[in-house]
């Protein structure tokens, strides 16, 4: 048998902390669909926040509806209620196993802070809804602990969000067929620049961050955090080079505004 032979990559799944995703999550890890599954969360996440300022056209809506993942799996959509109910209560049965993994994933090491009161208190459990389908989803770990940590003054969650990465790929690395150990590390960077952060050595937080900054799949959302580091300390040349790379990426995230710091900061230094 080939399962036993080769390793399946993946923990199980567990079900979504976000209760009216329950129901689409389940589908897709049910029908095979698990990595489509954390896209359309990933992408549910970014549009609840607000991030991408993404037009979601009719398509894009259709991808991450309940009907794509029915399409997907050959569904009729006469049965679609039928089904509805067949995997609600699918649910019911792995909800336990929910609840242990909310409780280990909550038990992570927490820094001894109060999270101040956000405009988007759900951004936490979206995090966790995408990497419990995908917790190799490196990319929502780093920018979901930079939202969090930076944007949104929640420290203990993005802590938590970065410990949990530690334990699965420590968990899980021997069963996985790439290198585990690339983005590994840099969630020990974020953690400890976060750490610096509440202990109020921003030397070190911006050490850290500078570091960060240099890596490949680093999000621009960090990158414009240093900016604003660099600009608030008047290091203007620094934050200018900084928003000249994140202009250079052509994410339409951030192409106003770098183009606005890039044009405000050349004016500071009579460039």
């Amino acid at each position: 048998m080939l399962t036993k032979t080769f390793s399946y990559p993946f923990p199980q799944a567990r079900i979504s902390p976000i209760e009216q995703f329950v129901v689409l999550d389940l589908t897709g890890v049910i029908g095979g669909f698990r990595r489509l599954a954390a896209d359309i969360a990933w992408i549910q996440l970014l549009v609840y926040y607000g991030e991408p300022k993404v037009k979601v056209d009719e398509e894009t809506k259709y991808k991450l509806s309940w009907d794509y993942l029915k399409y997907l799996l050959g569904l009729k959509s006469e049965a679609g209620e039928e089904h509805h109910g067949n995997l609600k209560a699918a649910a019911g049965k792995v909800h336990s196993e929910g609840e242990e993994e909310a409780q280990e994933f909550n038990e992570t090491k927490k820094l001894v802070v109060i999270d101040k009161v956000n405009t988007f208190p759900e951004l936490y459990s979206y995090c966790r809804r995408v990497i419990f389908l995908d917790p190799f989803f490196d990319y929502a770990y780093l920018y979901g602990a930079g939202a969090l940590a930076w944007n949104q003054e929640r420290p203990n969650e993005a802590v938590d969000l970065l410990n949990y990465g530690i334990d699965r790929m420590e968990l899980y690395s021997k069963d996985i067929t790439r290198d585990s150990h690339q983005p590994f590390w840099q969630f020990h960077l974020y953690l400890g620049a976060i750490i610096y952060r509440n202990e109020g050595n921003f030397q070190k937080m911006t050490e850290s961050l500078e570091v960060a900054v240099t890596q490949k799949n680093c999000p621009n959302m960090v990158r414009a955090i240093l900016a604003s580091i660099y600009s608030k300390d008047k290091k203007y040349a620094k934050a200018l080079k900084l928003w000249l790379d994140i202009y250079d990426t052509n994410d339409q995230t951030y192409q106003k505004r770098s183009l606005e710091e890039i044009y405000k900061l050349k004016k500071l230094l009579n460039i």
